[in-house]
């Protein structure tokens, strides 16, 4: 029978979610290697790396930057990225719908560039205070090293607190570009209106609304009282990292299996417009008056 210390951290890993406890190990894995390559040098600073990564893991809100940074910059925006180019081909269009779509992957670009922006605030690692600078330091740049990230030791005027007000911050990032796509899909379900096009926007669109959800649960974080600081943490990681892997998801499977290698016709887009309950409905109603 499990001690109840073990049940605890059994329960606490199962609530933690699986992007956080992966960029954990990642730590774990980056920093073990630092400390093996100091060991020969001075075994004294690879004990002080040893402790400030348990440090890491006993707080994981330096591992919840590592996981959104990694989340982000590998996954996320190469996936952004790859559906711009992808609409790039079809903009061309003269029809009403591809100007609009023309729009809106423009509107897609500025999100991405605003999650760029806000992409620094998840490189700076905040640790422990008890931890000295310089090993706050080798500690970002093992990071650095293992996953080609800008990494860098946070100053001391960063609280923990104000370092979840900056992840907020990049979830407000995040939600323009759900804003973005769901645009991108309304359009696209318009100019292919047949079944497989209408059910792969359609699952871009649900997992924009459940981007736009997440971001009005971390916005009332303002008036959030007793949820201010460490009690908010589980929340933040939670709807942040769920809001990165639901964009890459969504994003990748729209882009390989609707959009890439589509050839857009008159004739297609006539008939998308001939087919629409929305402007058939107008159309009638114009001609009724």
């Amino acid at each position: 029978m499990p001690s109840r210390t073990e049940q605890h951290v059994t329960h606490a890993a199962e609530r933690m979610p699986s992007e956080l406890m992966a960029a954990m190990a990642m730590v774990q894995r980056a920093c073990a290697k630092a400390s093996r390559e100091l060991e020969q040098v001075n075994p004294g600073m690879a004990q002080v790396i040893d402790l400030a990564t348990a440090q890491i893991i006993s707080d994981p809100c330096a591992a919840l930057h590592v996981a959104a940074s990694v989340g982000v910059a590998h996954n996320l925006l190469p996936a952004l990225a790859g559906l711009s180019a992808e609409l790039a081909l079809t903009t061309h269009l003269k029809a009403p719908e591809g100007q609009a779509l023309a729009d809106h992957a423009a509107q897609l670009l500025m999100a991405q560039q605003a999650i760029m922006s806000a992409l620094p605030c998840a490189h700076q690692l905040v640790m422990h205070q008890s931890t000295s600078r310089q090993v706050r330091e080798q500690v970002a740049t093992a990071l650095t090293h293992t996953l080609r990230l800008p990494f860098i030791s946070a100053a001391d005027t960063v609280t923990s607190a104000s370092a979840i007000d900056h992840l907020v911050g990049l979830h407000g990032a995040l939600q323009l570009a759900a804003t973005a796509l769901n645009k991108i899909a309304e359009a696209m379900r318009n100019l292919h209106p047949d079944q497989q096009g209408a059910t792969q926007c359609d699952a871009l669109a649900m997992v924009c609304r459940q981007v736009m959800g997440n971001d009005i649960a971390l916005v009332t974080k303002v008036d959030g009282g007793q949820l201010e600081g460490h009690p908010f943490k589980p929340l933040v990681a939670r709807q942040l990292l769920q809001s990165i892997r639901l964009l890459t998801d969504a994003t990748t499977v729209f882009t390989e299996y609707f959009v890439r290698g589509i050839t857009v016709s008159r004739d297609r887009i006539a008939h998308g417009l001939a087919s629409s309950l929305m402007l058939v409905t107008s159309k009638l109603t114009l001609e009724t008056v």
